[in-house]
């Protein structure tokens, strides 16, 4: 089985999949109603010629689709970016979303003080994605 790249429409599927069947993510994201988007830097020397994005429409606990979208046509109000070393961190567990944020180690376009009331649900998100088998593309198959 091949497993799918981070920042792919099949890792977005199935992270939107992890999302959904998770009852902890629901719970504390009952409050959260706004699309996120995660953006990866351009990273050529790993097969990611330009920016890489997914946009996640989330509405309280519920991740209704996930898709690959093109940087400049990202409508959602958070956006969340990074270059490829900090998403790999994030998702295997070693760097803490929110205090990559505080770092600046991910720059955030979008209110801060809402996203912080609402850390919980950030971190259940990676959570998440940390349930998600994915092939790095720096790793060997």
């Amino acid at each position: 089985m091949t497993l799918p790249r981070p920042f792919t429409q099949p890792w977005a599927d199935a992270l939107r999949e992890a999302i959904n069947a998770d009852a902890a993510y629901r719970a504390v994201a009952a409050n959260w109603t706004w699309p996120v988007a995660l953006v990866l830097d351009a990273a050529p020397d790993l097969g990611y010629a330009t920016d890489a994005a997914v946009e996640f429409a989330l509405h309280r606990g519920d991740c209704t689709s996930a898709r690959v979208v093109e940087y400049a046509d990202i409508n959602a109000p958070f956006v969340l970016r990074a270059p490829y070393a900090v998403w790999k961190k994030v998702v295997r567990g070693i760097t803490d979303p929110v205090m990559a944020i505080a770092l600046r180690q991910i720059t955030l376009q979008g209110s801060l003080s809402t996203l912080m009331m609402h850390a919980g649900a950030a971190k259940a998100l990676v959570a998440c994605a940390r349930t998600v088998p994915t092939q790095f593309p720096d790793e060997a198959t």
